[in-house]
């Protein structure tokens, strides 16, 4: 497969692989015979370490070993990162794919954000987002794309389809938060309180839940219309990476992106 450049469109001639041997299964990208691997920017995919609920058992089953279980009588179960990985093979296998580079910045990992497409000009985050393979995971690197990536996932959230569904990365109250440390979630919920002066900012959810706004994120907020300051009592939805500060579950906003407004 060989990558084509032309400004800022990438167009891939060749088709897509199937990698099976690869050890990242979040299938969020894909690599070029030149070895440059590809993340769909501003999505984030389910671990392949997650597991996943048994499927249910259909009615007058009796109990014991089924065809559903594995050789060691326990029920078989479907990764939802394997699911979403199925989904993406089912999208792009055999087909070519247009690839929009969103920058030459790299993650941790050396792959390069892009916009993908399909033949038919299809976006492949929409389609995975609106599905709920995928969540919206906000990027500078991405900036331009999170308000149609948001609009794919609060119509698969509205209808709990695939992680929506999942009670492990449903939508989270400040309440739930318990075990949900060193991962990503989105969690709305009420501000019951706004602590800061014109800089930083942090906005209380009880005593249950923090997230925090640099001075810089508030800027952004505030040129869009949001003042931090004026948040208590109005229900917001945030995302990120859940840590623990001060023995309270926190969120630091890097971007204007992490944060809606749950009511108009």
């Amino acid at each position: 497969m060989r990558a084509v450049r032309g400004g800022a469109r990438v167009r891939t001639r060749g088709r897509i692989r199937q990698d099976r041997g690869r050890r990242d299964h979040r299938r969020r990208h894909d690599a070029g015979e030149d070895g440059q691997e590809w993340r769909l920017a501003g999505v984030v995919a389910p671990k392949r370490g997650d597991g996943a609920r048994p499927p249910p058992r259909a009615e007058g089953t009796p109990p014991g070993p089924s065809a559903d279980d594995d050789r060691g009588g326990r029920r078989a179960t479907a990764s939802p990162a394997d699911a979403a990985r199925a989904a993406l093979d089912a999208l792009v296998t055999g087909r070519r794919v247009w690839l929009r580079a969103t920058g030459d910045s790299v993650d941790r990992h050396g792959r390069r954000f892009a916009i993908a497409r399909t033949e038919d000009c299809a976006p492949l985050d929409e389609a995975l987002l609106g599905a709920g393979h995928l969540r919206v995971y906000p990027v500078a690197a991405a900036a331009a794309e999170i308000p149609r990536l948001l609009r794919a996932e609060a119509a698969a959230r509205a209808d709990a389809r695939g992680l929506w569904g999942d009670p492990r990365y449903a939508l989270r109250r400040p309440g739930e938060l318990a075990r949900q440390l060193d991962s990503f979630v989105v969690v709305e919920g009420r501000v019951s309180g706004v602590d800061g002066g014109r800089g930083r900012a942090r906005l209380a959810f009880g005593d249950d839940f923090n997230v925090t706004i640099e001075a810089r994120v508030r800027r952004m907020l505030t040129a869009r219309g949001i003042d931090p300051a004026a948040l208590a009592g109005r229900a917001v939805r945030v995302r990120g990476w859940l840590r623990a500060r001060d023995g309270v579950a926190a969120i630091d906003l890097t971007t204007a992106d992490q944060l809606e407004i749950a009511e108009r």
